[in-house]
């Protein structure tokens, strides 16, 4: 007798349903009032940070390949939620303001608008909310270069907007990260916070200002994501990244790399814990009752024959180069 269980195939009708609902979410996510600004080629201070080369595209009029929007959507939806929640316990919250922040570089004056998450006015906090699939990575790598650049220059355009309490001055002004994960497996967050940095947002100015110098001088700019990133994430690959010749192999993204040495700290742990039960279960045997904290038993399991078609599946395989 198999324990195997086939999967259920859906109906006409239920895939019609499923589909429908499915597009129904990339149609919201691709009108959205951020993809309709990528649509008009206007940088907002969302798009800092990330990949120049992305940007120099977006305002030189090349649109970007439609791509599945589903993680997004999640995240918006959840992001929301959160908004919605800290609303509730801070009544004096401000969400979605309506900001700009001027960048100074040395090719000119830049005007970005923005709306971050959350401002707290009395507690001169600016949050801005991220969720990811597991916290691991950001608690040991923290936020991105794009969720700095936009966190400090949210902080700075709401204290220029005077949307902080009187009282706090500008070296008061913290900006946060608070990130949740989509799944649901971790059921801490995780906030990063510092002071508002005007350095931060010098950097940001310049960044703004290579990629002006490259839009003017019709070059590619740079490609900051690595490739495997950008293979995941952009509808650009195709035409800017897919046939590069200089890839060896080599993975440097921190977000690839951290989850590298994540898996293989995980392996290490599944060993050790194995080892723990087997010098556990011999020194247990024969032994019940309890600790006052757990039970102690043994249980007989008959003996059964079990036959079953495993479906075929892909392994990761993670092993030292040295």
């Amino acid at each position: 007798m198999s324990d195997y269980t086939p999967e259920r195939t859906m109906s006409e009708g239920e895939q019609w349903l499923a589909t429908s609902i499915y597009d129904a979410i990339q149609a919201s996510s691709n009108y959205s009032e951020r993809s309709q600004q990528s649509a008009g080629f206007q940088i907002g201070v969302s798009d800092l940070g990330y990949c120049s080369e992305k940007v120099r595209r977006m305002v030189a009029g090349i649109p970007e390949p439609v791509t599945d929007k589903l993680a997004a959507f999640i995240g918006t939806a959840l992001g929301d939620h959160v908004e919605q929640a800290i609303d509730a316990m801070w009544p004096d919250a401000i969400r979605q303001a309506e900001v700009s922040i001027t960048l100074h570089g040395d090719g000119g004056d830049y005007t970005l608008p923005g709306h971050p998450d959350i401002i707290l006015p009395h507690e001169g906090v600016l949050i801005d909310v991220k969720s990811v699939r597991g916290l691991g990575k950001v608690r040991r790598n923290g936020p991105s270069q794009q969720q700095q650049f936009q966190r400090h220059c949210y902080g700075y355009a709401a204290y220029s907007a005077g949307l902080f309490h009187e009282a706090i001055t500008l070296d008061k002004v913290q900006v946060a990260n608070v990130w949740v994960d989509r799944a649901g497996d971790d059921h801490e967050l995780y906030c990063h916070m510092e002071p508002l940095s005007l350095d931060v947002i010098a950097q940001a100015a310049m960044w703004v200002d290579d990629l002006v110098y490259a839009y003017r001088n019709e070059q590619e700019a740079r490609k900051e994501p690595p490739r495997e990133v950008c293979a995941k994430t952009c509808g650009h690959f195709a035409t800017c990244r897919a046939y590069d010749t200089d890839v060896e192999g080599l993975l440097t993204a921190d977000d690839v790399v951290t989850a590298v040495d994540m898996y293989r700290e995980g392996l290490a742990l599944e060993r050790k814990a194995k080892k723990l039960k087997d010098e556990a279960k011999a020194e247990l045997t024969g032994v019940s009752g309890s600790t006052g904290k757990f039970t102690v038993r043994w249980v007989h399991v008959n003996e059964s024959h079990v036959s079953f078609t495993r479906q075929p599946y892909e392994r990761l395989d993670v092993r030292r180069t040295d």
